[in-house]
């Protein structure tokens, strides 16, 4: 009876491990289904989020969780090279449909050439994208097709050249796309397609030349336009076709050289207009007109010499002009009363350092400036303005002024006149000049040494404004004269009218001569 009931028990035990092991296989089994890979054409290969084999081409770290169908925000590393525009690691992006932010940082040269567009067909709530350090060539035609959801997209140092048609379209949300520090070359008609909410552009850092006409024709919601640190020369009046509530275009850093009447004529609502360190030499009188919303205007580090009388005269509403280091002769009243009024409450602007301005009554205005506004900025700036004792010599006939001529005439007069001497009228102008002592100018010479005229600089502020010399039409400072001359040689004109009269006086006088001698003859004959 024992013997029956041990085996009995051995029996069950075997039946029980038996049951146990046979579950066990069960469940592993179904455990191995729900894991095994799915065909090329039908979901993921894997969680993208849980990417375990140090082998794959693409690894991402979710940050709230690495279930599936459950991340919101991943960063992805790209560490091997030619990775095939269909390779199933793109497919492996199904696992997370619910990912919000998504970003792809190419740790390899030649690892990743072009938008992964195959994965983000998978992120229908995707709201942001941003690639770097990618070796993208060539934005392809949809490459973000269907992200309705899509707010921005930040491309940078990814190499891009071109930008194809519809390279972005049909994003309903989109409102910042960034492609700066690339190589594109030119901006395209139909690039930027049906993108009614975009507001921010950014092309900084490129090698941009060409802007085509209409390029922006599908932007007319864009606030702001970045082009800084491009290769622009020519500005089109139709470069900016339908920016027409843009009101930030940054263009500093270019290769502009002149500006055209109407350049800017469709930025209807522009506030802030920054043409910073360009190769400006001429604007047109009309370049700005239009831009009767227009606050800030920046043309510092430019290559101007004169401004036109009424540059300013289209925006009057200007609170902040930045004219520093280019190499301005004059600003006059006349260049400035269109918006003299707006430079005096607090927060205005007024920057003129570093120009080459003569000292004359055309800079008085600076004086009752300074003592009217209430912004520390432009006191500061005027404060520091200089200008030249001696005019310049000026080649063009664009940049010639009259001031130079009167300037130098009223010098000389004030020398000549008696009881006055050089060192008597620099007191009087407040310069302060190192003399030379023939002996040491001599010995320069002997030695080979080049002597030039040093030029002397004042501050305008420093100089009463009664002391500023003064042109004779003081209203007419803005006109630029038909020719220069120099006062001690005579005026051309004057030259060849005593010639002429002295030609004619000795002609009248030669035939007089010649008619009494004929008269003289005709009667010894007769």
């Amino acid at each position: 009876m024992k013997m029956e009931r041990r085996i009995a028990g051995v029996i069950y035990i075997l039946i029980t491990f038996a049951l146990v092991t046979e579950m066990s296989i069960n469940v592993q089994a179904k455990d191995n289904n729900k894991r095994r890979p799915k065909d090329k054409t039908g979901g993921f290969q894997k969680n993208i989020c849980d990417v375990s084999d140090r082998d794959s081409k693409v690894h991402c770290y979710c940050e709230n969780t690495r279930e599936p169908r459950n991340a919101t925000k991943a960063e992805c590393w790209v560490f091997n090279g030619g990775i095939p525009r269909d390779d199933l690691i793109w497919q492996s992006f199904a696992s997370q449909p619910t990912l919000q932010t998504l970003s792809f940082n190419v740790r390899v040269d030649g690892a990743l050439g072009y938008v992964p567009t195959k994965a983000l067909h998978f992120l229908k709530n995707l709201s942001s994208i941003n690639i770097r350090y990618g070796n993208i060539a060539d934005v392809t035609s949809f490459a973000f097709a269907n992200l309705t959801n899509l707010t921005d997209i930040t491309l940078s140092q990814n190499q891009i050249e071109n930008l194809q048609q519809y390279s972005f379209a049909h994003l309903p949300n989109i409102t910042l796309i960034n492609l700066e520090d690339n190589m594109i070359l030119e901006i395209s008609t139909e690039v930027f397609f049906d993108l009614p909410k975009l507001h921010k552009l950014v092309f900084t850092k490129n090698n941009i030349s060409s802007i085509r006409d209409g390029a922006f024709l599908h932007t007319f919601n864009l606030l702001e336009l970045d082009l800084n640190k491009n290769n622009i020369i020519h500005l089109r009046r139709r470069t900016f076709d339908g920016l027409a509530n843009l009101r930030k275009l940054d263009l500093r850093r270019n290769r502009i050289y002149n500006l055209t009447e109407y350049t800017f004529a469709e930025l209807w609502n522009l506030q802030e207009l920054l043409l910073g360190k360009n190769d400006l030499k001429y604007i047109s009188e009309r370049a700005f007109d239009g831009l009767s919303q227009l606050r800030k205007l920046s043309l510092d580090d430019n290559k101007l010499v004169t401004l036109p009388a009424h540059l300013f005269e289209g925006v009057r509403g200007l609170s902040s002009l930045d004219l520093r280091s280019n190499e301005l002769h004059a600003l006059t009243f006349d260049n400035i009363k269109p918006i003299l009024d707006n430079l005096k409450p607090q927060n205005s602007n007024l920057l003129l350092e570093e120009n080459n301005f003569v000292c004359d009554c055309r800079l008085k205005w600076m004086h009752l400036l300074r003592n009217d506004t209430k912004s520390q900025n432009t006191r500061q700036s005027l404060e520091s303005v200089t200008c030249k004792m001696d005019p310049p010599i000026v080649s063009s006939a664009y940049n010639k002024m009259s001031d130079v001529i009167e300037n130098k005439i009223k010098f000389n007069q004030e020398i000549l006149h008696a009881g006055i001497t050089i060192e008597t009228l620099n007191d009087k102008m407040n310069i302060t000049e190192k003399k030379t002592i023939p002996e040491e100018l001599n010995k320069e010479q002997s030695n080979g040494i080049p002597v030039t005229k040093k030029v002397t600089k004042r501050f305008v502020l420093k100089i009463p404004p009664e002391n500023l010399p003064c042109l004779r039409d003081a209203e007419t400072t803005t006109e630029a004269p038909t020719f220069i001359v120099d006062p001690v040689i005579p005026i051309q004109n004057e030259m060849k009218t005593y010639r002429f009269q002295e030609t004619n006086t000795a002609y009248r006088l030669s035939f007089n001569l010649s008619v009494v001698l004929w008269c003289c003859l005709a009667f010894f004959f007769t």
